[in-house]
C-alpha cells in the first residue's frame, strides 16, 4: 500500500501554492492539456502517489521544452551532483521526460495527459487505479474535453474508405507507421487501469503502438517493447479484426502513437460514448454509409459498433450520423461488403503540429503557458 504524505487538504485547496503538490497541480493546469482541480482533492492525492514532495517541487520548476542539467542547475541554483540522480530517478518513474540530444541529455516537464498518467504503466497498482478512476469520472476530462481542439482523432480503417475519395496522410494508420524509424508496443494503460479495478474487458491489452523518428529509440525502454514495422502493421490489423478503434493525437504531423481503443476502458472514449453526439468530441472526417441493396440485415455491424450508431430497421442496417465517429470498425466483418466510409459533410482539419495544437488549446482555455516554454 502506498503511503500518502499527509497534507491538510483544506489548506491546499484554499492556497494551492502552499505545498509542492499544490504548486505542481497549478503548473500542470497551466499546460494547455489541463489538469482539472477537484473539490475533494483527488488531483492532489494522485500527485502524492506519483511524486515525493522533493520530486513534486522540482517538477513544478521545470520547462516543457527541456533543459540540460547544466542549464537547469544554473537556473535553479542547484549543483549537478545533487540534480542528476534526482532527475534520473524521476525519469525512470515516468514523472518527467529525459532524452539524449546533440546538446546533451535533456529533462522536461510533461502534461498529465498525454504524459505522466500513461508513464505510470509499470508502477500503477489498485490504489492508483482507484484514484485515477475518481479523477477521470468525476472530472469528466475537464477542459481537456470541453474545449477545442480535441485531444484525439479517430483514424479510419483504410480498407473501409470509399476508393474514390482523397485520403490525407494523417488519416492513414499505415502511413503513420511507414513514416517512423522506430516502432514499439505497450500494454494499454486504460485496460490495465480497469483490470486493476476488476473490470477487465474482452479486448487484447498489448496493442498500443508507439513510434519515433530516431532509430532504435525503444531499445532501453522498460515500458515499450521494440518491434519491427511489419509487426506494427500486423498488430494494427489484429486490432481492426478485434473491433478496436484507431486513435491518435489530433494533429497532421509528428504522430508518436496509435492507441487501439475500446469504449469500455479508454478514458477518452468512455466519456465520448455517454454523450448524444460522440462525433462532436472525437471522430474522423468520414461517416459510415450502408448500401441498402447489398445489406442483408445480419446485424454483425450492429454488434461491432462500440458507439451504438447502428440499428436494424426494416431488415436493413441504419446509421445514426450523430453517433457515428467514422472509424470503419462496423464494416470490417460485413459478409456482404455493404458498408463503406464516405466523406462527412463538415470536415475538420487538425492542427498542423503538436505546437499548433497546444497553441490553439491554450487560447481556447485562456491560459498562457509561455513561462513553461
Amino acid at each position: 500500500m502506498h503511503a500518502f504524505i499527509l497534507l491538510d487538504e483544506v489548506t491546499c485547496l484554499a492556497n494551492p501554492m502552499s505545498d509542492p503538490y499544490g504548486r505542481l497541480a497549478e503548473i500542470l493546469d497551466t499546460i494547455p492539456n489541463s489538469f482539472t482541480p477537484m473539490s475533494d482533492g483527488t488531483h492532489l492525492k494522485i500527485l502524492q502517489w506519483i511524486f515525493t514532495p522533493q520530486e513534486a517541487d522540482l517538477a513544478s520548476k521545470m520547462k516543457l521544452r527541456g533543459e540540460t542539467i547544466e542549464e537547469l542547475g544554473e537556473r535553479l541554483g542547484m549543483g549537478i551532483e545533487r540534480l542528476e540522480p534526482l532527475l534520473e530517478t524521476m525519469a525512470k518513474k515516468g514523472q518527467i521526460r529525459a532524452w539524449n540530444s546533440s546538446t546533451g541529455r535533456r529533462y522536461a516537464l510533461m502534461p498529465f495527459v498525454v504524459g505522466i498518467y500513461e508513464e505510470q504503466l509499470c508502477r500503477m497498482n489498485r490504489e492508483f487505479a482507484e484514484l485515477a478512476e475518481t479523477f477521470f469520472v468525476k472530472g469528466q476530462g475537464g477542459e481537456l474535453f470541453s474545449t477545442p481542439p480535441a485531444i484525439h482523432m479517430v483514424i479510419p480503417i483504410n480498407q473501409m474508405i470509399n476508393s474514390e475519395l482523397v485520403v490525407h496522410h494523417y488519416e492513414q494508420a499505415e502511413q503513420i507507421i511507414e513514416n517512423a524509424s522506430s516502432w514499439g508496443v505497450r500494454e494499454c494503460i486504460c485496460r490495465k487501469h480497469q483490470e486493476l479495478l476488476d473490470n477487465r474487458c474482452k479486448y487484447p491489452i498489448s496493442v498500443c503502438l508507439v513510434f519515433a523518428r530516431k532509430p532504435n529509440a525503444f531499445d532501453d525502454s522498460e515500458l515499450t517493447k521494440p518491434i519491427t514495422k511489419e509487426e506494427s502493421l500486423r498488430l494494427l490489423n489484429e486490432a481492426e479484426d478485434a473491433g478496436l478503434v484507431h486513435c491518435t493525437m489530433n494533429i497532421q504531423s509528428g504522430h508518436f502513437y496509435i492507441c487501439n481503443c475500446c469504449t469500455c476502458c479508454c478514458n477518452v472514449l468512455r466519456a465520448v460514448v455517454m454523450t448524444d453526439k460522440p462525433h462532436v468530441v472525437v471522430r474522423s472526417n468520414y461517416i459510415a454509409v450502408v448500401d441498402e441493396e447489398l445489406c442483408s440485415g445480419c446485424g454483425i455491424c450492429v454488434d461491432r459498433c462500440q458507439f451504438s450508431a447502428l440499428t436494424i430497421e426494416d431488415g436493413i442496417s441504419a446509421v445514426n450520423q450523430d453517433r457515428c465517429v467514422g472509424c470503419g470498425v462496423c464494416g470490417v466483418k460485413c459478409p456482404e461488403d455493404a458498408i463503406r466510409l464516405h466523406d462527412r459533410d463538415e470536415k475538420i482539419e487538425p492542427p498542423e503540429s503538436i505546437i499548433a495544437w497546444m497553441t490553439e488549446k491554450a487560447m481556447a482555455r485562456g491560459k498562457d503557458p509561455s513561462e513553461l516554454l
